[in-house]
């Protein structure tokens, strides 16, 4: 059953993209076929050079609000040139190589319009759903972990440090008041995302899983994932949890600081095998496994990502197959 306010709020899928015109059309098209009405779809375009503009200027739909910017900003400046240009009062950031399936903003809209699991819709701060990974040829390899319908915004940031929830910006939607009062921080080098979300989730609230994969991100060679180095993910990771510490001494939350101070080096072990995982079964991944290892040794030797490596990256091995 539809609530009062369902469709009544506005949501910008803001589709960010660089010279990846082929993969941006397919972004584009998914978001194009979502069920929801109420639907801002904004094009950020960091300053491409392969035929963006011109395909974009054909493109004839309302739906549609294509900004581009004239001299490329990189990752989170493209994020952050979407969030400005925004106009919904939920947002969404769809990276130029992954996909929504067509019930994915009807789904994550809905605990902003309901509540959920008996929590009143004006505390919920962020939903999210399970994650499918695909290749560049669209196989599902695996599908990330949900978890609880509801729960506190920091259980589900010290989850994800934890290895136990799989939350994956493009299937993420959170308020944009919250996200710009945030923003995304060039600190945060290819995962300014990351530091966005989990910032807004501690601050306070509730965050809502719907347990439905809605998402698809994609792992390929060309990809943030499979061209950074484990030492940008360790440093990105160091950036984000300093910012979070540092939020949380601002409101005075000490016990929330302590839980992610605990979980902070289960973070970054999962974000080397994330990075590492996603782009297995690649051309020469066992070499690079190697070489990362060597760069960062003190955070691969650990249950977590032996755990990873071995059991997950296992399962891409057996489906790319």
């Amino acid at each position: 059953m539809k609530g009062d306010g369902y469709e009544r709020l506005r949501v910008t899928v803001a589709i960010t993209t660089h010279n990846r015109c082929d993969l941006f059309k397919r972004a584009l098209a998914s978001a194009l076929a979502q069920t929801y009405r109420n639907l801002e779809i904004l094009v950020s375009d960091d300053a491409s050079t392969d035929g963006t503009r011109d395909w974009m200027a054909q493109l004839q739909d309302a739906r549609v609000r294509y900004v581009r910017m004239e001299k490329a900003a990189g990752i989170a400046g493209n994020f952050q040139n979407a969030l400005n240009h925004a106009s919904g009062e939920l947002f969404m950031i769809l990276n130029d190589d992954d996909e929504l399936e067509p019930g994915a903003i009807e789904g994550l809209a809905r605990p902003f319009a309901d509540g959920c699991e008996g929590e009143e819709r004006e505390k919920v701060v962020l939903s999210w759903c399970p994650c499918k990974i695909q290749d560049a040829e669209r196989r599902v390899r695996y599908v990330t972990g949900g978890g609880p319908d509801a729960e506190p915004g920091t259980e589900l940031v010290t989850g994800l440090f934890d290895g136990v929830r799989g939350p994956r910006y493009c299937g993420i939607l959170v308020r944009r008041r919250d996200a710009a009062e945030v923003g995304f921080s060039g600190d945060h080098g290819p995962i300014p995302d990351v530091g966005n979300w989990t910032r807004v989730a501690v601050r306070g609230g509730t965050a809502c899983c719907v347990n439905e994969p809605f998402a698809r991100y994609t792992a390929h060679d060309a990809s943030c994932t499979g061209t950074s180095t484990a030492k940008s993910w360790q440093q990105a990771g160091e950036a984000i949890v300093r910012d979070l510490l540092a939020d949380l001494q601002r409101i005075g939350d000490e016990e929330k600081a302590r839980r992610i101070r605990k979980s902070q080096r289960n973070f970054i072990t999962g974000l080397l095998a994330t990075v590492l995982m996603q782009s297995s079964g690649q051309r020469g991944w066992s070499v690079r496994v190697l070489r990362e290892f060597m760069r960062v040794p003190q955070y691969f030797v650990t249950p977590m990502t032996v755990r990873r490596l071995v059991f997950e990256g296992g399962k891409v091995f057996r489906k790319g197959k």
